[in-house]
């Protein structure tokens, strides 16, 4: 659902409020939050079938209630997902009960007053009244027979407040242990995650808010209790890729020449191979220069960040009548990559420039499995990236993990005690890297991607004019 782009026009008509909670957001609504999709539906729905509906939920807020049995919102959820106030200098509301809860002059303002009217209790669970949202891996309670059965485990097994799946990412990652030694939080402050999948999201700690134009958050306590989150993304990565090599009309041929290798190996290890092949045909010393005439924007789904802006579109320059054959669906694939990186240096760049202190990239997700990505990754950005040791598919699932180990911990404690440190103690003992890369410091190729920053920041800006002038 979260790529689901039709509420377009709702998420501009929220932007327009100006309201002050949208600082929390980078000040623009999101068509891929819930709010917006929440309106579609109110637009587009008949009143009989919008009044059918009971509650509206995130996925982990859904996971709990079927888990549970009860309503038991997650502060990670519905504080990134829902405009949910929580914490200190968060986007102030009149309509806030004791600095926190759902924002009700606001819903009424974008046009979704009528939830507000009964207590904003169609989200995510009970309303304003006497709720408590719950920070991750807080013990809310135990398995129901019926959830134990489907899922093999025991009846009152802990369920701890839950996590949204590119935060499980983070947790999973960002305190992993680096040559059997843990880092501090104060260390962890300097780590940025990057989960890499169909999308992809960075999130980076810090002890004090941070706002930062088109940078989702900062939002307090929705990973460890005392910290607040930025959120950077990227709508489309692993969806890029595979988008535009399945194009070319030399895929399938990339497909059967994969299968038909000793070992075989995936279509992307097969490209990632013929590009060094490509390379040492032209006498290249790297294969990042076979993209010198062949740059790209990545926005083919609008942008996430730093720029929150959907309308854009991705681009490509340096197209010729000779491409379609293997070599040209390489340089293509590389080109992708290429480009992806270089929207995470933007992100990275718009973070360090509002006052984060970022010096290492921990990644995971399908594409940290990528051996040609994570090395453009860290080449462009020029920020060393540190492999999970669970493996980069596997530690979303890490994460959650964590989580259940906290619900544990938190369940013997009893009800209402401090979880300071219980996460951080828990991601700290419990993960570990197992790699890491470090960028290239050749003079040369460090310019090429200064230069393709350069151009791919002119293609931006160029877009943007073009648009203007199609609008007059």
């Amino acid at each position: 659902m979260w790529c689901d782009h039709r509420a377009k026009e709702q998420a501009i008509r929220i932007t327009e409020t100006r309201h002050n909670i949208l600082k929390n957001i980078g000040g623009v609504m999101s068509l891929e939050m819930e709010l917006p999709k929440t309106l579609w539906l109110q637009d587009n729905m008949t009143q009989d079938q919008w009044s059918r509906i009971g509650r509206l939920f995130d996925l982990p807020d859904f996971l709990t209630w079927k888990a549970t049995g009860d309503y038991l919102p997650s502060r990670c959820s519905v504080v990134c997902k829902w405009c949910y106030k929580a914490g200190p200098e968060s986007g102030d509301s009149t309509s806030h009960h004791n600095n926190q809860g759902w924002p009700e002059d606001f819903l009424r303002q974008i046009g979704l007053g009528e939830i507000a009217d009964h207590d904003c209790q169609k989200l995510c669970g009970v309303g304003n009244e006497g709720q408590r949202v719950h920070f991750a891996g807080e013990h809310i309670g135990g398995l129901t027979a019926q959830a134990a059965k489907d899922l093999g485990l025991v009846a009152g097994t802990p369920v701890g407040g839950a996590v949204i799946d590119a935060y499980a990412g983070a947790i999973g990652t960002l305190g992993a242990k680096m040559n059997g030694i843990s880092p501090t939080v104060d260390e962890a402050r300097k780590r940025i995650s990057l989960i890499c999948g169909t999308s992809s999201c960075h999130l980076v700690m810090s002890d004090k808010p941070i706002f930062v134009p088109g940078i989702w958050g900062p939002f307090h306590g929705v990973m460890l209790p005392d910290m607040w989150v930025a959120e950077g993304g990227q709508s489309s990565t692993g969806q890029l890729i595979d988008y535009l090599t399945r194009s070319h009309p030399a895929y399938n041929e990339a497909v059967e020449r994969a299968s038909a290798s000793t070992p075989v190996v995936s279509v992307y290890e097969f490209l990632n191979q013929h590009l060094e092949i490509v390379a040492k045909k032209q006498s290249l010393t790297n294969i990042a220069y076979l993209t010198k005439r062949f740059h790209m924007t990545p926005d083919h789904h609008g942008n996430r960040a730093p720029f929150a802006d959907e309308t854009m579109r991705g681009s490509i320059s340096g197209l010729d009548l000779n491409s379609n054959n293997l070599d040209g669906l390489a340089i293509l694939y590389l080109a992708t990559i290429q480009a992806l990186a270089l929207g995470t240096r933007q992100i990275l760049g718009a973070l360090c420039t509002a006052g984060y202190t970022i010096e290492t990239i921990c990644i995971s997700g399908g594409l940290s499995l990528n051996r040609i990505f994570v090395k453009v990754l860290a080449d462009v950005t020029q920020f060393p990236v540190v492999l999970p040791g669970s493996g980069g598919d596997a530690a979303v699932v890490v994460g959650a993990a964590v989580c259940g180990a906290v619900a544990y911990q938190s369940s013997l404690a009893g009800p209402g005690a401090s979880m300071d440190g219980l996460l951080w103690d828990a991601m700290a003992r419990l993960t570990e890297a197992s790699d890491v890369i470090e960028a290239d410091q050749d003079s040369t190729l460090r310019r090429f991607y200064e230069n393709k920053l350069r151009i791919v920041e002119k293609m931006q800006q160029d877009q943007r004019e073009f648009n203007k002038i199609m609008d007059e």
